[in-house]
């Protein structure tokens, strides 16, 4: 009895963006989306909403500091960023998608994705699992 190939595994993250890629004069950052923050997204947001989230990811890439957008609402929390927004396309899903800036690959690295759905501050075990996600993804980057 033969036994089953291995399966090939999907890689855990993807490039969504590289750094000088797309319309002139180019990203300034590249992002990579860790395959976890993929699937939490697609769990609550439809296509037409990932679309918008997407692009306000696109967004940050073209900017000299992500992390100080005029344009995206980006703010500090722990060690890395989330995104926020709200309404328009996303309707009443109050998102915030996490990231942090990757300084030695220029990239922007996507955490995860959460619906938030309380008022006052991001929910600390969301705050937690975000931070363990970065950690393994240095960990096992280097």
């Amino acid at each position: 009895m033969a036994e089953d190939a291995p399966k090939p595994r999907r890689k855990p993250v993807k490039t969504g963006l590289r750094r000088g890629g797309g319309r002139p004069p180019g990203y300034l950052w590249g992002l990579e989306i860790l395959d976890l923050s993929t699937q939490e997204a697609r769990e609550f947001l439809t296509d037409a909403q990932y679309s918008h989230v997407a692009q306000q990811f696109r967004q940050l890439c073209r900017e000299a500091e992500p992390t100080t957008s005029d344009l995206v609402d980006v703010r500090p929390i722990d060690d890395f960023h989330e995104m926020r927004d709200k309404g328009g396309p996303l309707g009443r899903i109050n998102v915030r998608v996490f990231f942090f800036v990757h300084h030695g690959r220029r990239n922007l690295v996507v955490l995860g994705a959460i619906n938030k759905k309380n008022d006052g501050p991001t929910p600390l075990g969301d705050v937690r699992r975000m931070a363990r996600r970065k950690r393994l993804y240095l960990e096992t980057s280097t």
